[in-house]
């Protein structure tokens, strides 16, 4: 199985065409999204997985399940254009 830990980190590294290539074989797993938003921040973790494909959905959810008390943040985020 592949982390998504290990795949944000490919992305900072510079290797984006691995990383989204990898993304593809990472299953949704909400508990991951949370844990790289504590280890790389929430707007940098979500930036990448945005860059990455992964719908605001899933991002909102893993907020709403698991980290609510920054679900506002992750919204606000979601809903601004920081690109």
């Amino acid at each position: 199985m592949i982390k998504l830990q290990d795949i944000i980190e490919t992305y900072i590294n510079g290797n984006i065409t691995i990383a989204k290539a990898e993304i593809r074989f990472w299953s949704i797993n909400k508990m991951q999204i949370i844990n790289c938003t504590e280890l790389f921040g929430i707007r940098k973790t979500i930036k990448i997985l945005k860059s990455l494909n992964v719908s605001d959905m899933h991002i909102t959810n893993a907020f709403h399940d698991y980290d609510r008390q920054n679900i506002d943040e992750a919204k606000t985020i979601l809903l601004n254009n920081f690109y």
